[in-house]
């Protein structure tokens, strides 16, 4: 008698954590999306990918998550871990489809020979594609690119997509090509960090750049005279890159021309 009560305590047990685990599924299955997507906003992406395989609801909300961190620093010294996260994220983003993001950061490192680096290359201006596609509010873009002469060359169909507000970009010392002056865009805040800039950048930023009202240009070397006319522009970020600017300028002189009616805030 007594084999048999214990193993029908144990029977009861297990069912009762297996309803215990269900019912907790259910709870979160149950949330509204806005709740669930806060709760995953703590996850890293590949915790998320984890979270999906539990219930169809799981994967639901993981495939319209409208926050995406994809960050290659756990496998930045390893070519076959960073091609492996390649492959998943994009994989994702096909899965997808064009759900809505709100904020997308790419971290990436590319490190390897030139074959690896075109490949990465491709493929992080490719997300950057889907996110001009999927309405993307806020880009931010921080990128270490080991290649002496590369140049970041954003698409211009992402100054087009008339939903991104925030774009933040940072090179490492990289040069950032300036985009075309047919690119206009409804931006609002741009932010650039580490990055080697040419004077059209002011050109573009005056003609282009109607509803920019917060601009960063910190520690930015390159150019040695930015001439910037903005009706929109309430708030300017400006720290020079001394040891930059003297050694491309002997001369130690860098000349930053602003206008702007609405200009209230000069932060340095």
């Amino acid at each position: 008698m007594e084999p048999y009560k214990n193993k029908l305590l144990a029977t009861s047990t297990s069912q009762a954590e297996g309803v215990c685990a269900e019912s907790l599924i259910d709870r979160f299955s149950n949330l509204p999306e806005g709740v669930a997507h806060h709760i995953l906003s703590f996850l890293a992406q590949t915790d998320l990918a984890r979270v999906s395989c539990v219930s169809k609801s799981c994967r639901k909300f993981y495939l319209s998550f409208p926050s995406l961190n994809f960050d290659a620093m756990p496998c930045a010294n390893d070519m076959w871990e960073r091609l492996k996260l390649l492959n998943y994220l994009d994989r994702f983003l096909i899965q997808r489809g064009d759900n809505k993001i709100q904020h997308f950061r790419i971290f990436w490192i590319f490190l390897g020979p030139a074959s690896s680096f075109s490949n990465e290359y491709f493929r992080v201006i490719s997300w950057i594609h889907v996110a001009a596609r999927c309405n993307v509010e806020v880009l931010d873009l921080e990128l270490y690119m080991c290649e002496a002469t590369t140049t970041l060359v954003l698409p211009s169909y992402l100054f087009l997509c008339r939903s991104l507000r925030l774009l933040k970009v940072d090179l490492k010392f990289k040069l950032f090509q300036t985009p075309s002056l047919t690119s206009s865009t409804t931006l609002q805040c741009l932010k650039l960090k580490n990055v080697t800039i040419d004077e059209g950048l002011g050109q573009w930023i005056s003609c282009s750049c109607k509803c920019i009202k917060e601009l960063w240009l910190e520690l930015v070397h390159g150019a040695k005279q930015i001439t910037i006319s903005s009706s929109s522009l309430e708030t300017l970020r400006f720290v020079s890159c001394y040891a930059y600017y003297s050694f491309q300028n002997p001369n130690g002189n860098f000349h930053l021309n602003i206008s702007g009616e609405k200009l209230e805030r000069h932060l340095h």
